[in-house]
């Protein structure tokens, strides 16, 4: 398990070390992009975005049970963009847990820091909230989980920016006691 940790965070260093003239080259396109949209009142196909992410946890408590030692999987969303610094999406993915395999569907929101930091990189705070549906594996009377979380999207096209970020995934059930994981997520996000 150390090593796959390990292996994930030498392929992030190597992508964000080899993306860096990549990243000053796309700088005034991205940010030139996204001024012009949200100058006017764009229409309603601007506004939308999709973001697909991998993610990983690493359970935060309680480490000898179904459910709550480790957690992956694969998820995406379909945003709204309200303005440059408000966003809303709907989502839905695949986790494989230590016991079995939850579906989740979820409703997210987020909030960009555009002039926090001078240049093209944007951080950015982000909730989601949901429900997850048993696919496979043990049973569970898991049904809830809430995530926040805090990253960056950084550019990589004109219309597509890489996204990290890090949180505490916690799912619970009404009356069970709740698990939490730390939480990684990389994806990309098309506009």
């Amino acid at each position: 398990m150390k090593n796959f940790h390990l292996v994930i965070f030498l392929t992030l260093v190597v992508l964000l070390v080899s993306s860096g003239g990549e990243i000053r080259a796309q700088r005034y396109s991205f940010n030139k992009w996204d001024r012009l949209v949200f100058r006017n009142n764009p229409p309603f196909g601007k506004r939308i975005y999709n973001l697909t992410e991998f993610n990983l946890g690493y359970g935060a408590r309680y480490l000898d049970q179904a459910y709550e030692i480790r957690r992956s999987g694969i998820t995406t969303m379909l945003g709204y963009r309200y303005n440059r610094n408000i966003a809303i999406a709907i989502g839905t993915g695949l986790e494989s847990y230590n016991g079995g395999t939850l579906a989740p569907v979820y409703l997210e929101g987020q909030i960009y820091f555009d002039n926090l930091i001078r240049g093209s990189v944007k951080p950015f705070l982000r909730g989601s909230s949901g429900y997850l549906f048993q696919v496979s594996g043990l049973k569970t009377n898991i049904s809830v989980f809430g995530n926040p979380c805090a990253g960056i999207l950084i550019p990589m096209t004109y219309r597509s920016s890489l996204s990290v970020s890090i949180g505490l995934f916690t799912q619970w059930s009404v009356g069970v006691q709740r698990y939490s994981f730390l939480d990684t997520k990389i994806g990309i996000l098309f506009y």
